[in-house]
């Protein structure tokens, strides 16, 4: 097999969620067809076996070099290294700076990602490995972090520059708050270490979700895509949920549009004379459109392409060269009804893209140009005014923004659900241990509401004092308030500083001694079906009656009112025990 050089490349592409762009891909070995080899676990165990891994090791490196130049893909290519093939009495330094050469790979885009399948003695060796990969230009990743038996050591010994959580603790990660806790411990790590993040193994919607609010920044797994012979060079927009379809395509918010600036376009095969004189003759131009037909391509942005025109032999070099030749494609396009608030984010945390300006279209068609500096300017505006409607302890949006989302979503025919919560003896609370440690419970609640819902789709709003309101746009709404309510209960008795039995005894309105359980929540949920928009229902008056409701049941309860469906039903909740959906 070696001799032959019977193994095939595959690529599993690893996604940046913020731009839902694919930074790279990770080269991937298969051995020979309907053999028992072929399946890479076994094909490095019989290497091993054989004392031939290294050879295997740089064969793979070969195979997947040669087929990621010949594909022709963009971005980074993650490229598998065991450790104990740098450690192998054969192994010659170069070699791969070699290999990539030879394809015309820029060793910037190859990363170096080191796999930890057995313990590792000589961390010292892997670190100075690391650091002749470095010095080479290659990137270095830990891969499976927490699957091996020294990923921590080697994490704190080399410090590479990515790391990728193992696929066991994204397996079932929505459902799971102890790995949920894990990568957001590695998440925080990383940051203080200067190192990004990776997860693997993610196959469910439900998983991406949970990643994606956790605050993940990059992701890889079967839900995107499986390891083939030709990757894809784009994500379906399909797979990234609804979340661009917010409240900022409905008008009420500002969109990208507000922004939007005249753009000057050539065809890709415009000569290289004629864009000279474009620029020459608009000295304010920083960048043209390049078009081919109508399909928008990206830039060719002043200060370079005015370093070859103005050079000595610029003119008499370049001027058969079209347009394209000198095309710079890291650049963000964005339809024009986009949030302002979301191009922000994606321009802000971008990767390698050109920031300062970027490309506006409408309905895939080129609709201008918008300008990082206007962007920024409009953000600071947007911001200034939420701050004066923001309730001060928890900053989330107050009465006015809250009363503003109710309104519009009333006037769209589409399902929504309001949820108004209430802390149910909070006052005692607050009289027994003070005021202080009252925010702090109204905080821990906020950050209880905020950690489970979808930011991109759902509203949280903070009344004043205990009252808190969720508008919910999704159909998992009841699983989210239920994890909610469960989540309060197993957490605020931590607040009563060690009070036996979490009951306390204070003066109630009336001046009389009275003894408060432990504080639970109540919720008032209207589910308002797309048959009840037409009529003239108070919403806000709604919402209320069916907290009263709540609060009227013992212990943490939800109450449901439908609005639109013939039916009206409760659903209660004591200690943590909810009856099932099909239940109600």
């Amino acid at each position: 097999m070696l001799r032959q050089e019977n193994i095939k490349a595959l690529f599993q592409p690893i996604i940046h969620l913020q731009t839902r762009q694919i930074y790279g891909y990770e080269g991937l070995i298969r051995g020979p067809v309907n053999t028992i080899l072929h399946a890479p676990t076994r094909l490095f165990e019989a290497a091993t076996s054989a004392g031939r891994l290294a050879e295997l090791d740089l064969l793979c490196r070969r195979v997947v070099i040669k087929r990621f130049a010949q594909l022709g893909l963009s971005g980074r290519l993650f490229i598998n290294v065991d450790p104990s093939s740098l450690a192998h009495e054969t192994f010659r330094e170069g070699v791969t700076l070699e290999l990539i050469e030879q394809a015309g790979i820029n060793p910037s885009q190859v990363i170096i990602e080191l796999t930890e399948t057995r313990p590792v003695e000589d961390v010292q060796l892997m670190r100075q490995a690391m650091i002749h990969y470095r010095k080479m230009g290659f990137r270095v990743a830990l891969d499976d972090l927490g699957a091996g038996y020294s990923g921590l050591k080697l994490w704190s010994e080399i410090r590479p520059d990515i790391v990728k959580i193992d696929r066991h603790f994204i397996q079932g990660i929505d459902e799971d708050r102890t790995k949920q806790q894990f990568v957001i411990a590695i998440l925080k790590t990383a940051t203080a270490l200067g190192a990004r993040v990776i997860t693997e193994g993610v196959e469910t919607e439900r998983e991406y979700a949970t990643l994606r609010k956790i605050g993940v920044e990059m992701v890889q797994g079967y839900y995107f895509c499986r390891p083939v012979e030709v990757p894809p060079t784009a994500i379906s927009s399909g797979l990234f949920r609804k979340e661009v379809r917010s409240r900022m395509e409905n008008g009420d918010s500002p969109t990208v549009e507000k922004i939007i600036r005249p753009a000057i376009s050539v065809q890709a095969n415009t000569k290289f004379l004629e864009v000279g004189e474009i620029f020459t003759s608009r000295p304010e131009l920083e960048s043209i459109v390049i078009v081919h037909d109508q399909e928008v391509l990206g830039l060719v942005l002043r200060r370079e392409f005015m370093n070859s025109y103005a050079s000595l032999y610029g003119k008499e070099l370049f001027r058969k060269f079209p347009a394209v030749r000198f095309l710079n494609n890291n650049v963000m396009q964005v339809d024009k009804k986009l949030a302002l608030e979301e191009v922000s984010f994606r321009l802000t945390t971008s990767l390698d893209l050109y920031t300062e300006e970027f490309i506006i279209l409408d309905d895939c068609r080129l609709a201008g140009k918008g300008r990082l500096i206007d962007l920024l300017h409009e953000i600071t505006k947007l911001q200034v005014n939420r701050a004066q409607h923001a309730n001060p302890l928890t900053l989330l949006p107050g009465n006015v923004p809250i009363q503003q989302e109710l309104q519009r979503l009333f006037n769209q025919v589409e399902f929504f659900v309001v949820c108004y919560f209430d802390l149910d003896n909070f006052k005692p609370f607050n009289d027994f241990f003070g005021f202080s440690r009252g925010d702090k419970v109204l905080r821990f609640l906020a950050d209880l509401l905020i950690a489970n819902v979808d930011e991109q789709s759902d509203f949280i709003g903070h009344i004043g004092g205990d009252d808190f309101v969720v508008i919910f746009r999704n159909a998992d709404w009841l699983l989210s308030v239920r994890r909610i309510l469960r989540q309060f209960d197993e957490s605020i008795g931590g607040y009563y500083n060690g009070q036996i039995g979490n009951n306390i005894t204070t003066t109630d309105r009336d001046g009389t001694v009275r003894k408060y359980q432990q504080m639970t929540l109540s919720v008032g949920a209207v589910v308002v079906h797309p048959s009840a928009l037409p009529c003239r229902i108070d919403l806000g008056e709604e919402a209320a009656t069916a907290k009263h409701e709540a609060k009227a049941m013992p212990g943490t309860s939800l109450y449901i009112h439908e609005i639109g469906s013939s039916s009206l039903s409760q659903v209660v909740m004591e200690h943590c025990s909810l009856p099932s959906a099909a239940g109600q």
